[in-house]
């Protein structure tokens, strides 16, 4: 539970990092699903990463 709550802390630090620059945070708040790859293209794009760069695919 200790490990759960530590990195939704962290999680929150980089989002609130990000908010104060001009650079628009991304969604923090879920996981990736290999069969929702189309839903995430534009945003995948937008931040100039690939599946296979992140995935190493």
């Amino acid at each position: 539970m200790h490990l759960f709550q530590h990195q939704i802390h962290h999680r929150g630090q980089a989002h609130a990092m990000l908010a104060e620059t001009t650079v628009k945070p991304p969604q923090l708040d879920e996981f990736f699903a290999a069969g929702e790859a189309p839903l995430r293209e534009a945003e995948f794009r937008e931040l100039g990463w690939s599946e296979a760069a992140v995935w190493g695919g």
